[in-house]
């Protein structure tokens, strides 16, 4: 991964969370690290424990953020949900998926969220 890449990634992440919080949600985690891969962020919005998927583009890219999720990346990140909740012994949540796509046009980020996206 190139470092303009990364940075765009970890700026993306910032402004998935602070937008989440804006709408109520509340942050439980970043980036958690599972056998197997990572999550970006982990929140919950009453009932529901979100697992995010957070990608950052820029305006020009070829295709939209959420295209970059595919049905194996969906899979992987249902898994490592699933690992995340037995490990903290989570019982009282339902389980979502959502995906945030930042679209960057110069310094301005656009928020686009599919909530329960798969």
């Amino acid at each position: 991964m190139t470092h303009e890449k990364a940075r765009m990634g970890g700026q993306g992440e910032n402004v998935a969370a602070r937008f989440l919080e804006e709408h109520g949600y509340r942050v439980l985690a970043r980036n958690v690290r599972t056998g197997g891969g990572e999550i970006d962020l982990v929140v919950e919005q009453g009932e529901y424990l979100v697992f995010v998927e957070v990608k950052s583009r820029s305006v020009n890219a070829p295709v939209h953020p959420s295209q970059s999720v595919t049905k194996a990346k969906q899979a992987r990140l249902r898994k490592l949900g699933e690992r995340y909740m037995v490990h903290g012994n989570i019982t009282n949540r339902q389980p979502r998926f959502d995906v945030i796509s930042v679209i960057w046009e110069k310094d301005n980020p656009r928020v686009e969220h599919l909530v329960n996206a798969f």
